[in-house]
């Protein structure tokens, strides 16, 4: 009996040292940067840009500084395929910006921005956590979004846009889609 002993004892050593080892794998003491962000990462040339009109800002400033953190700012506009009086409305985009923190003069803002084509149940939603200039709501700083998801032509899209406030107030969206 007690060479079986020694042995079981032996054997249920060699498999906690093997759990051990198991669930250690792949932990290290340094962190790995992925590049994900457009720079880093080529993403070639985009899937498709749409145009957003200069966009309804739901609050004004004022309301939006004394709701302070947690503020939700709503906003719509018309989706087009180009900028300007040449432009053909293909549907609409709407978004929201919630401040999540305010610091002296930045805050941090998750923002959803939805893109819906007129005629059809195909849509694209995106969302993603910025930081701004704490003044005005908007900001000439692109803004890079990854795709939640979609409908219709769009079901179970992925992918990233971003939006870019251009000089004539309209925004520029360059979407991303991975297959």
């Amino acid at each position: 009996m007690r060479r079986d002993n020694i042995t079981s004892g032996l054997q249920a050593n060699f498999f906690a040292i093997v759990f051990a080892l198991i669930a250690t794998a792949g932990c290290s003491t340094s962190p790995t940067i992925t590049k994900t962000s457009a720079e880093e990462k080529s993403l070639g040339a985009p899937t498709m840009t749409v145009y957003s009109k200069p966009p309804v800002i739901l609050q004004t400033e004022a309301q939006k500084r004394d709701a302070g953190v947690n503020s939700v700012v709503g906003w719509h506009a018309a989706l087009d395929d180009a900028e300007g009086s040449d432009a053909t409305t293909i549907g609409t985009c709407n978004g929201t910006i919630q401040v999540t923190r305010l610091e002296k003069d930045t805050e941090h803002r998750m923002t959803m921005i939805g893109f819906n084509w007129k005629e059809s149940d195909d849509s694209l939603v995106a969302g993603g956590s910025q930081t701004y200039p704490s003044s005005p709501t908007e900001t000439a700083t692109p803004i890079i979004r990854g795709i939640l998801g979609g409908t219709g032509r769009f079901i179970s899209a992925r992918g990233q846009v971003v939006s870019t406030r251009l000089p004539s107030g309209w925004y520029q969206h360059h979407i991303w889609l991975i297959d």
